[in-house]
This record gives structure tokens, C-alpha cells and sequence, in this order.
């Protein structure tokens, strides 16, 4: 479709496209509605849907494109990690914003709504994210703020929000990592950009309390320990540590910190640092393999990780305990 800038017949148009997106995706299989959306099947994604009402897709963006969402049944987040040139959002047949957008804004479709965008990008290539709340989520949060489901705001590209643009990007980054087998830091970095949302993008009522936090097993985090020492490579996943501990996704992100005061991904981290300290003071095993035997994908990402936990390289830190045993 041309897209003429200031076409009142382009507009006309484009009201008129539809692409076969149906409630039904959604509440079936989300990310086979992000990829009809989008037209392409999803780099990434965090499905953590059946478990708990929320599921996560990352699109590379290389060219314009008419996103037809359909009749949202749940909320969703669109947020755009790229410049748009030329963003016209409908809803329900009429125009409700035609201009530009800047990397980081983000859009929160309500449902209820036949929503339909089409986007000419600034720049030859981006990513665009798109969040899924399910009703598991959301009753979940709202039964520890109010009592009640959590309803949010309708937003439309009209907020400069720094931590939502940083959370999104670093789940870019994690993605690479979650491709590679290990998905637990895209997981949490994701569920956490969708209670932020949930939480600061929520329809304000009269009466709130404080979120209640659950209890977790103070056993717990001995029994990650084993998991993770019993075998170091295996990808741990947020789903599978909150179906263990017997709660939901965000229950336990919230109950495990409390408990340890550590994010799962951190508190696994540390492990595996542990791990290849005890390999680098009790064996001669080069450090590329101290990695791998420790859990990491590679030496570079022990090494960056190495230096954020223990302040020195592998290579200088063994160096060093070498030489405080003679």
C-alpha cells in the first residue's frame, strides 16, 4: 500500500485493510498472533502464557508495515525500539493519532478494540516488542493491590517512560542468551517490564494496599544450589522454579527475593561464578573450559561476569590465589 503523507483517500484505505488476526489467537497461542501482526516469525520470545497470563515477542522491523492486531481480547504493549517516520494508529475504523513516534515509546492496546497501525520506520532496520497480559497476571497482581483485576490506562505513544525503554533493551540483549539455551534472564526481565506496566500503568481506585508478597520455602534456594551444581549447563527456566515452588511466575520472582534478596537469575549467577572459582583454584583446566564446566556459554561471558561479581578476570584472579598459597 502507497502512503502518500496527508492522503485522506490513503487513510480511507486503510481503514478498510483487515488481515485474518482474530481474538481466538490470542487467547489461544499469542505468539502466533505476533507473528500474523507482524507478518514475521518472532527472533524471540517468552512464552509463559499457559503458566502465567504473559507472553512476550521481539520482531526485527526492517521496513514499513501494516500491523493489524484485530479485536484484542487482552492488553497488550506495543513498544517500538526504533524511530517511526510515520505511525497512523486506528482504532475501530478511525483515525486516533497519525505522526511520529521515538524509540522507546510504547502503545497499551486495551480490549475491546479493533486496532490496526501502519509504520514507516526512520531508519533501515529495529525491533519492536510486543507484551501479552493475560488475565492470570492480571488477577494476580490485582488480588495483592486491591483485590481486584488490574484494568490499565490507555496510552498511545504519549510517554517518555526511561525504565520501560532500559528494560526493553536489555531483554534485546538477553535474548541472544536465551537463543543459547539459557532463558531465565530474558524471563525475569521481561515479567518485570510487565508488572512495572501493570503497576504504574494501572487505572487508579480509591482504596489500594500494599502487594502482599508470598512465602517461599526457606529450603528453596539450598535446592537451586543443588539444581545448579548437579548440573551446571542446564537452562533453568522461571517457569519451571515457580511451578516447583508451587507459585506463579511473578509470585515467585517477588517470594525468592524476599527470601534470598537476590533475583533468581543473580542468585543462579553467583552460583556458577562459585563454581568456576573452586575449578580455578583446584584444577589446570584452561578457563574456556572452566566456563562450559561452570554453566556459562563461553569463556567471554564468564569473563564479563567473572569481573562484575568477584572484580577480576578468571585468568587474574586465579593468578592470585596461586599465589596467596605460597
Amino acid at each position: 500500500m502507497s502512503r502518500p503523507i496527508g492522503s485522506d483517500e490513503y487513510l480511507c484505505r486503510l481503514a478498510t485493510f483487515r488481515a485474518p488476526v482474530t481474538a481466538m489467537d490470542i487467547r489461544l497461542d499469542p505468539i502466533k498472533h505476533a507473528e500474523r501482526v507482524t507478518g514475521r516469525r518472532q527472533s524471540a520470545l517468552i512464552d509463559l502464557w499457559s503458566s502465567g497470563g504473559f507472553a512476550a515477542a521481539l520482531s526485527e522491523v526492517n521496513g514499513p508495515h501494516v500491523y493489524a492486531y484485530g479485536d484484542l481480547p487482552c492488553p497488550t504493549v506495543a513498544i517500538t525500539l526504533y524511530d517511526v517516520r510515520r505511525h497512523v494508529l486506528m482504532e475501530n475504523g478511525s483515525v486516533r493519532r497519525d505522526g511520529s513516534v521515538q524509540a522507546g515509546r510504547f502503545r497499551i492496546g486495551v480490549p475491546g478494540r479493533d486496532v490496526l497501525v501502519d509504520a514507516v520506520p526512520a531508519v533501515n532496520s529495529g525491533k519492536l516488542l510486543i507484551l501479552y497480559l493475560g488475565d492470570t497476571l492480571l488477577d494476580e497482581i490485582g488480588a495483592a493491590r486491591c483485590g481486584r483485576r488490574v484494568e490499565l490506562m490507555d496510552r498511545a505513544w504519549d510517554v517518555d517512560d526511561p525504565l520501560l525503554m532500559l528494560a526493553s533493551q536489555r531483554i534485546v540483549e538477553a535474548c541472544a542468551e536465551a537463543a543459547s539455551g539459557r532463558s531465565l534472564l530474558a524471563e525475569q526481565l521481561a515479567y518485570t517490564l510487565a508488572l512495572h506496566v501493570s503497576d504504574r500503568y494501572a487505572v487508579p481506585l480509591a482504596a489500594r494496599r500494599a502487594p502482599e508478597v508470598p512465602e517461599l520455602d526457606s529450603r528453596f534456594g539450598q535446592r537451586v544450589i543443588d539444581r545448579v551444581r548437579s548440573d551446571p549447563g542446564a537452562d533453568i527456566t522461571l517457569a519451571m522454579l515457580a511451578q516447583e515452588a508451587g507459585l506463579t511466575p511473578s509470585g515467585f520472582i517477588r517470594a525468592f527475593r524476599r527470601a534470598t534478596g537476590l533475583t533468581p537469575h543473580r542468585f543462579i549467577l553467583e552460583e556458577r561464578v562459585r563454581i568456576a572459582q573452586e575449578l580455578l583454584a583446584d584444577t589446570a583446566l584452561p578457563i574456556a573450559e572452566v566456563a562450559l564446566a561452570a554453566g556459562f556459554s563461553s569463556q567471554s561471558h564468564l569473563g564479563a561476569t567473572f569481573r562484575t561479581l568477584a572484580g577480576e578476570s578468571p585468568g587474574r584472579w586465579r593468578q592470585l590465589r596461586q599465589r596467596s598459597l605460597f
